[in-house]
């Protein structure tokens, strides 16, 4: 049996219909691209870095006040009238007699210098009985006096700094100098007058 040959004709007809049926098939979806990763534009250290140079002059400025904070103490320093000793201040001007109770013997000042003297705190009662009014000099209220009729060789003077919480007492007994602070380690300067009162018994006592 002899097998059917095509003809050049139907050759050519088949690969152009072969050709449309191609032409007809959905294309390949494309391959995606790989995924770009975007390029930092600068690393952390050159961002703080451009932060920096970004405040410009204000940079001193900051560096300045973190100096300040830390200069700074850990506790502001209390007013007068916040410090336990405040409530002297009502007295400034009166004499311990004045009121029907003495502030110095009773009340925050007394407690005190009870605490500082201990068994002289009877003493410097004697050697306040002449005494003046409760003063004021740049801060500071005192007291100065002396036993009635000794006033050689019996005397007291009480300085306090509400602001420092401090107390100063001066005394002298049986013609001894004793100083008394509370606390210590506060440094609390004598009023012009009390410096005067002071002057004047090493004057006596060298006399």
């Amino acid at each position: 049996m002899k097998k059917a040959m095509l003809s050049p004709w139907h050759t050519i007809c088949l690969i152009t219909v072969a050709g449309v049926l191609a032409a007809c098939e959905p294309a390949a979806p494309p391959l995606p691209k790989a995924e770009s990763r975007a390029t930092p534009s600068a690393k952390p250290a050159d961002a703080a870095t451009d932060a920096v140079h970004g405040l410009g002059a204000d940079a001193a400025l900051v560096a300045e006040s973190a100096q300040n904070a830390q200069a700074l103490p850990s506790h502001a320093q209390p007013s007068a009238d916040a410090s336990p000793l405040g409530e002297l201040k009502q007295y400034v001007g009166t004499y311990p007699s004045d009121s029907n109770v003495s502030f110095l013997e009773q009340g925050v000042l007394a407690e005190r210098l009870k605490q500082m003297l201990g068994k002289d705190y009877s003493t410097l009662l004697a050697n306040l009985r002449t005494v003046s009014p409760l003063s004021e000099e740049g801060g500071r209220w005192f007291i100065t006096g002396n036993r009635p009729h000794e006033g050689g060789t019996e005397a007291a003077a009480v300085v306090v700094d509400a602001a420092k919480n401090a107390v100063r007492v001066w005394m002298l007994h049986e013609g001894k100098v004793t100083e008394y602070r509370d606390p210590s380690h506060v440094d609390v300067p004598w009023p012009a007058e009390v410096q005067v009162m002071l002057d004047n018994q090493k004057s006596a006592a060298k006399g």
